[in-house]
């Protein structure tokens, strides 16, 4: 067998005149001289730049800086770099790296240097509205942008679908835990955040006011159902105001209502609080110019959380308390005693 004839890396063929040819196969080319002058760029490489940017004759270097190997600093560099990967970034506002070869121009003492966009591709078609005519009809770029186009699209549609779902997940987590009346938690929110509250390392204490209007029926009776959900809605809002954010305001059903106020050790506190709503729900509420008069009796239950009584003992003891302030006259609170 005959010895393997060496295969030319490092020059090209003698069409490397016909420049037609190398604006289809390699659009993103740019030819120096042995000056390191510019005697020609291909066309979508011309199009990275300003429109009727004159190259001809212009360095190279004018244009991008080389970011790997960092030893070329100019033209002359680039002949101790044939055939090696480059990587090379534009001077522009918005820079974006590109990918190089440098090849030497048989026959000549020029050298001809090849661009791509790598990784940038996607940017790059955006900045530039490039299509698949700015490519070689060889270049797997093409490909690529739609590959990448259709893996954005499915990856957009996905978190458009979490989000869609996840919204739906929160929308029905406000539901089962929320009444749809007044906006305030309901009894299967109470158990949570009292379940939550004894989980923590470091005991706390907290009050429980089981609330319960007084007259409401005569609402509902002489004025309308309407009428008495407004009045509902008015007591919510008074017991929101005299809560904290970490407390809790529940509608238990009907006209009663049970809050929980954490680190409440002070009972001359926990009165004023008391008194201040009972005074607030008094109060005449007018409705359509109709005046309606309700009022509120409350049960008083102080507890910690290393007491590991279930939240509806807690209640009956608070509902013993309630009863009381109603044999008391209504319109009061009374405490009641936490049984251990």
């Amino acid at each position: 067998m005959g010895a393997a004839l060496p295969f030319p890396t490092h020059d090209l063929n003698n069409g490397i005149s016909d420049t037609n040819t190398l604006n289809v196969l390699l659009p993103m080319h740019v030819q120096l001289d042995g000056e390191g002058g510019i005697t020609h760029v291909g066309p979508t490489f011309a199009k990275l730049f300003p429109e009727n940017t004159d190259f001809i004759g212009q360095n190279l270097f004018q244009y991008i800086r080389v970011l790997y190997p960092r030893d070329i600093q100019e033209h002359s560099d680039l002949n101790t770099h044939f055939s090696q990967p480059l990587t090379a970034q534009l001077k522009v506002i918005d820079p974006i790296e590109l990918k190089a070869v440098v090849v030497p121009v048989a026959g000549q003492t020029g050298v001809l240097i090849n661009f791509a966009f790598g990784t940038s591709l996607k940017q790059a078609v955006s900045k530039w509205h490039l299509n698949s005519t700015d490519f070689s009809p060889a270049d797997p770029s093409v490909e690529m942008l739609y590959v990448i186009e259709v893996q954005s699209a499915l990856l957009e549609e996905s978190k458009s679908l979490n989000r869609r779902l996840n919204g739906q997940w929160e929308e029905a987590e406000e539901k089962a835990y929320s009444d749809p009346l007044t906006g305030l938690s309901n009894r299967r929110a109470l158990k949570r955040y009292m379940h939550r509250m004894r989980r923590r390392r470091n005991d706390t204490g907290f009050a429980l006011f089981l609330i319960d209007l007084d007259h409401f029926k005569n609402v509902n009776d002489t004025l309308g159902h309407d009428a008495g959900d407004k009045v509902l809605q008015q007591v919510a809002e008074i017991l929101l105001n005299e809560t904290r954010p970490n407390d809790i305001v529940v509608r238990t059903g009907g006209d009663e209502f049970v809050l929980v106020i954490e680190d409440a050790h002070d009972m001359e506190v926990l009165s004023t609080i008391a008194a201040r709503i009972i005074s607030k729900v008094e109060r005449p509420i007018f409705l359509d110019k109709k005046r309606c008069n309700v009022g509120a009796s409350i049960g008083i239950i102080q507890s910690t959380t290393s007491i590991n009584h279930s939240i509806d003992t807690i209640l009956k003891q608070a509902d013993d308390a309630l009863y009381q302030s109603k044999r008391d006259g209504r319109g009061c609170y009374v405490f009641g005693r936490m049984s251990n």
